[in-house]
């Protein structure tokens, strides 16, 4: 090994300066390439890796920041927000329900005055006999108070029994139609029993805001 390098070294005397500088150039080059090749491409692999690993974790962490303020939000949201919502909701329909119903008690007959009524224009009409003419129970328009501004209208309902011919009915039916004030039919039981006699079963109903008997 030794006369190898004393033949190299010998060999390097003898070329020009030239010669000897471009030799010693080529070998930093190769010298630093291994270098770079050894030490440092091998850092720069390692730094690339931490780099990413950095990336990822600076992810992780923007998304777990996001997360925590969705749930922040949450925790400070009130947590009978949408009940409250859905309160204000109902309260608004009642109210308007309310309204309406208002309006329509406004227009309808008294109950006080409903069986009064049916017979009066019974009693101007020919050809009819009454049978019966009962005032029934006033009943709540929404059962069990599901509604407490509907809760507190009722209904008042009159049944009307009699008999006659059909052409005296159809007049009395027509002197109830043609009445100006209002009410509403709920029952209506035509029947011809032996002709031309034939019973009429009538029940109409007008609304109160109080659960009064009738009369009648």
């Amino acid at each position: 090994m030794q006369r190898y390098w004393q033949q190299w070294s010998d060999k390097f005397t003898q070329m020009s300066p030239r010669e000897k500088w471009l030799i010693t150039l080529c070998g930093f080059v190769t010298l630093a390439l291994g270098l770079f090749t050894l030490v440092v491409e091998p850092v720069m692999k390692s730094n690339q890796v931490l780099e990413k690993q950095v990336q990822s974790s600076k992810s992780n962490a923007q998304r777990l920041e996001a997360d925590i303020l969705v749930m922040t939000a949450k925790l400070q949201k009130d947590p009978d927000q949408d009940l409250n919502l859905e309160y204000k909701r109902l309260m608004t329909e009642s109210q308007a329900l309310s309204q309406q119903l208002a309006e329509i008690v406004e227009n309808l007959i008294a109950p006080s005055e409903m069986a009064q009524l049916l017979e009066e224009v019974l009693a101007g009409s020919k050809g009819l006999h009454l049978v019966s003419l009962e005032s029934m129970a006033a009943e709540p328009i929404i059962s069990h108070s599901a509604n407490q501004s509907a809760s507190s209208y009722y209904v008042h309902p009159v049944r009307l029994e009699m008999t006659g011919n059909y052409f005296s009915i159809v007049s009395y039916l027509e002197a109830l139609e043609s009445l100006p004030v209002k009410y509403y039919w709920r029952t209506f039981q035509y029947s011809v029993e032996e002709y031309p006699a034939a019973r009429l079963v009538l029940e109409v109903y007008t609304l109160g805001t109080r659960q009064e008997f009738i009369g009648g």
